[in-house]
């Protein structure tokens, strides 16, 4: 993943426009909202029902499919970094940003065999599991300015880099009101991109106000572990829309 990351970087540096003038540095602090969402969900561990071949020899707890899924949240963000305008048109940043926990739940249909010796029956319920996810996400991103006069400019960017999603969740059991569970935090270090445009309002040749939507490519998501049964797990997608606005001071 690091080389891939420092592939797409000198690309990126070498695709710099050429010019005569000093580059202008500037830092930002920007904040605002990411509309998220989860997709294509997996559930490991199918539930073996009593039909099946393997039934009575293997273990028969486990999830039997998704049935419920509240797949989307939205979320508080805010990120910091350092950016280098070559010209009128073109700049970098480096950004660093974090996207506080969104919150879903995934239904599945569990089962469970109960009692013992003879009297061994089968125990189906619903399995509700509240999964919490959180970004710490690394861009360098590419902005194209096109000055309208000298205070407004809008853009458009594109940028590229890897995003740590940190997962942890807690299940809870129909059936069993006792039954509270939680699940081994894991976190996934991911590729990650970004495409966006905004607006930006120049005060002065030292400040300036962005106003901006992006679309986030986050990478994957995984919990591998509930260690109450040891065999259960869930992976995904994350994607994020995020409404941001913020303030550059040019040095």
């Amino acid at each position: 993943m690091i080389k891939a990351f420092n592939a797409i970087l000198a690309g990126m540096v070498l695709a710099m426009p050429v010019t005569s003038h000093a580059i202008d540095i500037y830092a930002f602090a920007r904040g605002g909202v990411a509309y998220t969402q989860i997709k294509d969900t997996e559930a490991t561990n199918p539930f073996l029902l009593p039909t099946d071949p393997d039934y009575g020899t293997s273990p028969t707890n486990g999830s039997n499919g998704i049935v419920g899924e509240d797949n989307s949240d939205d979320a508080s963000t805010g990120a910091l970094g350092l950016g280098f305008v070559f010209n009128r048109n073109f700049r970098l940043e480096l950004e660093g940003s974090m996207q506080q926990a969104s919150d879903y739940q995934i239904d599945l249909q569990i089962g469970t065999m109960v009692g013992g010796g003879p009297f061994n029956f089968l125990l189906v319920g619903t399995g509700y599991n509240n999964i919490s996810i959180e970004s710490e996400v690394y861009m360098l991103k590419a902005y194209y300015d096109m000055p309208i006069n000298k205070h407004v400019a809008p853009y458009f960017m594109a940028g590229a880099g890897y995003a740590r999603n940190k997962a942890s969740g807690v299940q809870t059991f129909s059936a069993n009101p006792n039954w509270n569970e939680k699940w081994e935090n894991n976190t996934n270090n991911e590729m990650a991109w970004t495409v966006g445009v905004g607006v930006s309002y120049l005060f002065s040749k030292h400040l300036a106000l962005d106003l901006g939507v992006e679309h986030r490519n986050l990478g994957d998501w995984e919990l591998k572990n509930l260690p109450a049964t040891g065999d259960e797990s869930f992976k995904g997608k994350l994607e994020s829309t995020n409404v941001l606005m913020g303030l550059r001071y040019h040095f």
